[in-house]
C-alpha cells in the first residue's frame, strides 16, 4: 500500500480539500480525514497527468488531484499499469515487444495525449489509414482538410475559454497544441491533395 498527500478540487473550484490518495492491489482510494471519497479499480477510472498532479474521471465525474509528490505517484502508477498490461496468456507472447513499445511511447508522450491513443486499436487504425492513403489519396486528403479545419476551430474555442480547456483537453495538452496539430493535419491534407492530382 502506498499513500500520497493530495488536494482535491472539482472543475471550477479555487480551494482544494486536503485528502490522501492510496494505491493498493490495482485499486485507487481517496480519503478526506475520516471520510472515504471513493474506492475504484484502476480500470474503472481514467487518470490524466496535469502540471500540478492528475485529472481523474470516474463514474461520470471529474476531479483535479493536486499532489506535491506527483513523480512518485506516477512511478507507482506505472508499476501497477505494467503489471496489468503484461498479464497476457502464452498465446500472446509475440505481442509483448509491441506492448513495450506502446508503453515507452505512453511514458514519453502520455502527458499530452489521452490513454486510448496508446492502444493496439489505435495502431491498427493508423496502419489502416496509411493503407487507405496509398490507394485513395484524394479521399484521405479531403478527410484531412476537413479534420484540420475542425481541429483549428476547436483549438480556437478552448484557447479563448480556459475552463473548457481544462475540462476537454487531456493531461498537459494546451490549446496551442490543438492549434498546431490542426495546422499540421491541414497542411498534410493539402500536400496529399497536390500529390493526388
Amino acid at each position: 500500500m502506498t499513500s500520497f498527500s493530495a488536494s482535491l478540487k472539482t472543475l471550477g473550484d479555487r480551494q482544494g480539500l486536503p485528502a490522501t490518495v492510496v494505491l493498493e492491489n490495482n485499486r485507487l482510494s481517496i480519503e478526506a480525514g475520516e471520510e472515504s471519497i471513493g474506492d475504484w479499480s484502476l480500470d474503472e477510472i481514467r487518470l490524466e497527468q496535469t502540471p500540478t498532479g492528475y485529472r481523474m474521471a470516474a463514474e461520470g465525474e471529474q476531479l483535479l488531484i493536486e499532489m506535491p509528490d506527483a513523480a512518485a505517484f506516477q512511478s507507482e502508477l506505472a508499476k501497477t499499469d505494467r503489471g496489468m498490461r503484461f498479464s497476457l496468456p502464452n498465446t500472446e507472447k509475440l505481442l509483448k515487444p509491441f506492448d513495450k513499445g506502446l508503453e515507452a511511447a505512453e511514458e514519453r508522450w502520455g502527458a499530452l495525449l489521452p490513454k486510448w491513443a496508446f492502444t493496439r486499436i489505435m495502431v491498427a487504425v493508423i496502419v489502416g489509414a496509411a493503407l487507405v492513403t496509398v490507394f485513395l489519396p484524394g479521399l484521405v486528403s479531403t478527410f484531412l482538410l476537413v479534420s484540420g479545419v475542425l481541429m483549428i476551430m476547436f483549438g480556437t474555442v478552448v484557447y479563448t475559454d480556459s475552463m473548457l480547456a481544462s475540462k476537454w483537453l487531456p493531461g498537459r495538452m494546451s490549446p496551442m497544441h490543438v492549434l498546431l496539430f490542426g495546422v499540421v493535419i491541414l497542411m498534410l491534407g493539402i500536400f496529399l491533395g497536390v500529390l493526388a492530382r
